[in-house]
């Protein structure tokens, strides 16, 4: 081997190695390029990862919010619905005491009626019942007050025959006479 042989064999090794350092510091740094790039993407990522989890926890937070008031409403409809299921039972209960009451007043009305002497009278036909003035005088010419006093003076001293304060009770035995009349009674 001649010099120039070595020559030519030390300048390609030369060349060789150049290049080989050249190609690691071009992988070295488009690696480096890349490492930093997936930095840049992975930062950005947790910057989207954060700003998504603020937004969840609002999201969150309104949803419980939501489902608060929802409970909430839905407390007051249970309430409002017992108090009117509670009404309804007092409405019921109270429609049932008036119709027991009128069957009560009918029955003492039919008792009156059956044990009253004299059934001419003008109050015995219409006790309980409202009367309008028409009706308030009687072949007499009494007349009676809508709260079933005598408004004539013939009748006010209790002493005319067919005035039913006069008539005897009943069953006197079961049951106390009452006193005269208040307006009547002596002082």
């Amino acid at each position: 081997m001649d010099g120039m042989t070595v020559l030519w064999i030390v300048v390609a090794l030369a060349a060789l190695v150049i290049l080989v350092a050249l190609i690691a510091a071009a992988t070295r740094k488009s690696s480096k390029r890349r490492a930093d790039r997936n930095r840049q993407e992975a930062y950005e990522q947790e910057q989207q990862a954060r700003t998504s989890a603020v937004r969840a926890e609002k999201q969150q937070a309104a949803a419980d919010e939501v489902e608060a008031r929802s409970r909430k409403a839905q407390a007051v409809a249970d309430e409002k619905a017992a108090e009117a299921r509670r009404l309804a039972a007092g409405a019921n209960e109270r429609r049932e005491a008036a119709v027991d009451a009128r069957n009560e007043s009918e029955e003492h009305r039919t008792r009156a009626q059956n044990l009253h002497p004299d059934e001419s009278t003008p109050h015995a036909a219409s006790w309980g019942k409202e009367r309008d003035r028409s009706e308030d005088q009687d072949r007499d010419g009494a007349g009676w007050g809508r709260d079933g006093q005598p408004t004539d003076e013939h009748w006010a001293d209790g002493q005319h025959p067919d005035d039913p304060r006069r008539r005897p009770w009943p069953d006197a035995s079961k049951s106390e006479q009452p006193d005269e009349h208040p307006k009547h009674s002596s002082h």
